[in-house]
C-alpha cells in the first residue's frame, strides 16, 4: 500500500508533464468533433479565391458562374505563403488560378487546365471542379455545334444552360463514411495524447525508484526485490489503465459514437495499441537515466512518428517514401486500422482479414518491445537464469 501511495505522490509531483498530452489531445479532439457535429450542407457552396490571369470575356463569365454557386473572397496576401495560410485557416477553401490563354485555348478546341489549391480530402475541390468542368464542356459543346457563333453568343448560351437547377441527393453511406472518417481521425490522436501521458508516467515512476538513494533504501526494506518490482509494475499499469479508460470515454463522448460495431472496432484497435504503449513505456523508461531524456523521447519518437504516420498531417499529402519509413513504426498500423474502420460500411470478411492482419502487426511490435526489455533486464542482472547446480537442487 505504501508503494502505491508513493506512486500517486510521484504522479502528482509530475502532473505538469503528464497533462501536456491531455491538453493537446483535448483541444484537437474538440475541434474535430465540432466540425463533425456542425458540418454544413456541402452543396451550399464554398469560399473561393480567384486569380484571373486571362481577363477575357470567357474567363469573366467563368468567374461569374462560380460566384453564383460559391462565395468569392479576396485574399490580402497573394504570395504563395499567404495562399497557403488562407487555405489552412479556412479563409479560402478553394484557390483558383485561371491561365492567360484560357479563352484562346477554348476557341481553338484545346484541352484547358486550371490550377487549384485546396486542403487534401475535402469535398470543396470536387464541387468547384465540377462547376468549372461543366462550364468548359458546355462551352465546347456549343462551339462544336455552332461554329459560326460569336464568343458573346457562346458565353450567353453557356450561362443560360448552367443556370438550370436540379436536386442532388447523397447516398446514405456517404454521410456515414464521412462521420466515421472524422471519428477515425479523433481516435488517431490517442497515438500522441494517450501515448505521451502513459510514457511520461512510467518514466517519472521509474526515475524515482531507480534513484540510487531510493534504491539503496528499498534494499533495506522488509520486502523482497521481486515483490517490490511487482508492486511498482502493478501500480504503473494501473495508472496506464486509468488513463486508457478516461481517454476512451472522452473520445466516445466527443464523437457521440455510442456503443455500436464501429465504436467496438475502434476500441479494440485502441486496446491493441495500448499494449504497444505499455510495452514501449516499460522498455524505454527502464533505460532512462535522467529526466531530460523523457522530453526527447516524447518529442522525437512519439511526436515524430505522429507526423509521418498521418496523425497530425493527413496521410494523403505524405509522399510514398514517408509511408514506407512510417511502416516500421506501430503508430502507422494503428492509424491504418482506424482509417480502415472509418472508410468501411460493410464489415465483411475482407475487412476482418485486413483488420486482423494489421492487428497482428501491432501485437508483433508489443512482443518485440517485451523481448528487448527482458534481454536488457537480464544483462543488468534483473533476470537471473538458473545454473545447472541450482536446477538440480530444485529437482
Amino acid at each position: 500500500m505504501n508503494i502505491f501511495k508513493a506512486i500517486l505522490q510521484i504522479l502528482k509531483q509530475n502532473k505538469g508533464s503528464l497533462l501536456i498530452g491531455v491538453i493537446v489531445m483535448g483541444i484537437i479532439t474538440i475541434f474535430y468533433s465540432s466540425q463533425m457535429i456542425n458540418t454544413p450542407n456541402e452543396l451550399d457552396g464554398v469560399k473561393i479565391a480567384v486569380f484571373d490571369n486571362d481577363k477575357s470575356e470567357t474567363s469573366r463569365a467563368l468567374v461569374d458562374q462560380l460566384t453564383k454557386q460559391h462565395e468569392l473572397v479576396t485574399l490580402k496576401d497573394t504570395s504563395q505563403k499567404g495562399i497557403d495560410d488562407a487555405v489552412y485557416f479556412d479563409e479560402a477553401e478553394y484557390v483558383l488560378t485561371i491561365p492567360v490563354n484560357l479563352e484562346a485555348d477554348m476557341a481553338a478546341g484545346k484541352a484547358v487546365k486550371v490550377q487549384s489549391q485546396t486542403k487534401p480530402s475535402t469535398f470543396s475541390k470536387t464541387l468547384v471542379n465540377t462547376t468549372i468542368d461543366h462550364f468548359i464542356n458546355t462551352y465546347a459543346t456549343f462551339q462544336s455545334k455552332m461554329p459560326n457563333a460569336s464568343k458573346a453568343d457562346l458565353v450567353t448560351l453557356t450561362k443560360d444552360t448552367l443556370d438550370e437547377e436540379g436536386t442532388v441527393h447523397f447516398d446514405q453511406t456517404y454521410h456515414q463514411k464521412k462521420s466515421q472518417k472524422t471519428k477515425g481521425t479523433v481516435y488517431n490522436l490517442l497515438a500522441y495524447g494517450l501515448f505521451v501521458t502513459i510514457f511520461s508516467g512510467y518514466a517519472a515512476i521509474n526515475l524515482v525508484f531507480n534513484r540510487k538513494s531510493i534504491r539503496d533504501r528499498n534494499r533495506c526494506a522488509p520486502i523482497s526485490r521481486r515483490k517490490l518490482s511487482r508492486a511498482i509494475s502493478l501500480g504503473s499499469f494501473g495508472y496506464a489503465a486509468v488513463c486508457l479508460i478516461l481517454f476512451l470515454a472522452f473520445v466516445v463522448f466527443a464523437t457521440k459514437g455510442g456503443f455500436n460495431e464501429v465504436t467496438g472496432y475502434f476500441i479494440v484497435n485502441s486496446l491493441l495499441f495500448f499494449s504497444v504503449m505499455v510495452s514501449f513505456s516499460i522498455l524505454f523508461s527502464s533505460l532512462l537515466t535522467n529526466s531530460e531524456s523523457v522530453g526527447g523521447i516524447n518529442n522525437v519518437l512519439i511526436m515524430g512518428t505522429c507526423f509521418v504516420t498521418g496523425v497530425f498531417v493527413p496521410s494523403e499529402v505524405l509522399p510514398d517514401v514517408v509511408h514506407k519509413i512510417a511502416a516500421f513504426t506501430p503508430t502507422y498500423w494503428f492509424v491504418q486500422n482506424n482509417e480502415l474502420i472509418g472508410s468501411t460500411v460493410n464489415f465483411n470478411q475482407a475487412f476482418k482479414e485486413e483488420f486482423l492482419h494489421q492487428s497482428l502487426i501491432l501485437l508483433a511490435f508489443t512482443l518485440v518491445f517485451v523481448v528487448i526489455h527482458l534481454i536488457t533486464m537480464k544483462e543488468k542482472g534483473g533476470l537471473k537464469s538458473f545454473s545447472k547446480k541450482e536446477a538440480a537442487v530444485l529437482e
